[in-house]
């Protein structure tokens, strides 16, 4: 499943990706934090939409458009 930039608000163009809460290749359980995502306006925990291994295509500080991959979670 990819794992794409959310848009937090109706403004919202892209995001800065603050800190990934798991590690490339560790488990991720549905509903758990997945990383931070910073807008001009404030930080917002992302959570995990599916239970799976995590796969990073984004790095920390990275600049992203919305509806843009940032990770895959393999179920």
């Amino acid at each position: 499943m990819k794992v794409v930039m959310p848009r937090i608000g109706m403004s919202m163009q892209d995001g800065v990706i603050v800190q990934w809460y798991k590690q490339d290749g560790e488990k991720i359980v549905e509903g758990e934090p997945l990383l931070d995502v910073q807008t001009e306006k404030l930080i917002t925990t992302v959570q995990a939409t599916e239970t799976g291994i995590l796969k990073k295509i984004a790095n920390e500080g990275d600049t992203v458009l919305c509806g843009n991959e940032i990770a895959e979670i393999n179920i």
